[in-house]
């Protein structure tokens, strides 16, 4: 994942779930963070929004976390050959 995928991936997360900096790092699990299924669609929605990408239902239910998200992000905009998996 580049880091610039990651840190917009971060910034967009932030404001869209309402979180602190603090509160969501990289490895920090989206559970852990706080943020439930509807709220992880609402990521995903703003997520695709923002790149102009779809993220498919097994990348979704493969994604625990920030970094896993940006990696998807990278593979679908083809920087990155394969999604991160947990």
């Amino acid at each position: 994942m580049t880091p610039l995928s990651l840190e917009t991936v971060r910034s967009i997360a932030l404001s869209t779930l309402n979180l602190r900096h603090r509160q969501l790092n990289e490895t920090t699990t989206l559970q852990d963070a706080g943020v439930d299924s509807l709220a992880t669609l609402d990521l995903v929605f703003a997520i695709e929004g923002h790149y102009g990408i779809k993220i498919g239902p097994a990348d979704i239910a493969n994604m625990r976390s920030l970094r896993d998200l940006a990696a998807c992000v990278d593979r679908l905009l083809g920087q990155e050959e394969l999604c991160h998996e947990a």
